[in-house]
């Protein structure tokens, strides 16, 4: 069960892939975590492997208000901000939503797309 939500989708990187790796990212809102998440953890997991994670019903919660959508291939990748793939930090009970990818060619952005609490 998802107990609090917050869809942020804000754009907290815009240029080259080699300097976005090493930063770290802070949400910006109250969490159940400390410190920053590193630029590799914040896109080690694809988010449609949080369906595993934390349930079918909770998933599709975040799906619909995340408004996130399918890309229609058969792989089923889920695509946020700028239609760019979607990935996630897991904390404790504390889920962080990211997009990321190549917008244009050697351009590359990050969104924070949201951060749910579950029970």
């Amino acid at each position: 069960m998802i107990t609090k939500q917050e869809k942020i989708g804000s754009l907290i990187f815009d240029g080259a892939e080699q300097d976005v790796i090493s930063r770290s990212f802070r949400p910006d809102i109250k969490t159940d975590f400390e410190g920053a998440i590193a630029f590799d953890e914040a896109v080690k997991h694809d988010f449609e492997d949080l369906r595993g994670v934390i349930g079918e019903d909770d998933f599709e919660s975040i799906v619909k208000t995340g408004g996130f959508t399918t890309d229609g291939g058969f792989l089923h990748q889920y695509r946020g901000s700028a239609n760019l793939k979607l990935y996630f930090y897991k904390t404790g009970k504390t889920i962080v939503v990211f997009a990321y990818g190549e917008f244009q060619p050697t351009r590359y952005k990050l969104y924070l797309e949201g951060v749910w609490v579950v029970k």
